[in-house]
């Protein structure tokens, strides 16, 4: 620990150093803000047709980070929605049609072949690809 004149001398070294860190944090939490986009009310959903049953029927049990940080196959994405039904306890589709516009949501967007990013969310963090 530093005494008497050591301690006068570091106390403004310190302090500065302490500002320059916060005002970098503040900084990259703005940066990180305006590149999540959201106010978008389906983030991190990217936009499509089925984003808004997609939405609901997965945010209702788990993250929706859940379903964007992975790329699977139709065949996967619909075993996994049969699984969830099924084992766990996911409400079931009011109809076909509506399970169907999920599926074809999930395989269109978030399917090893869908163009772009895997996720809107978290610049520089990319997600992992299934393997399936």
């Amino acid at each position: 620990m530093l005494q008497g004149r050591g301690a006068a001398l570091a106390a403004p070294v310190i302090g500065a150093a302490a500002a320059a860190a916060m005002g970098l944090s503040l900084a990259g939490a703005i940066l990180a803000q305006e590149a999540l986009d959201v106010d978008d009310p389906w983030y991190p959903l990217p936009e499509g047709e089925g984003v808004m049953e997609v939405y609901y029927a997965c945010n209702a049990c788990h993250s929706l980070r859940t379903v964007t940080n992975v790329r699977y196959s139709r065949r996967v994405w619909d075993e996994l929605l049969d699984w969830m039904v099924e084992e766990q306890g996911m409400p079931e589709f009011r109809d076909e049609e509506e399970r169907q516009m999920v599926l074809d949501y999930l395989a269109t967007h978030l399917s090893p072949d869908a163009e772009g990013e895997p996720t809107r969310a978290s610049p520089g963090l990319p997600a992992p690809r299934a393997s399936w």
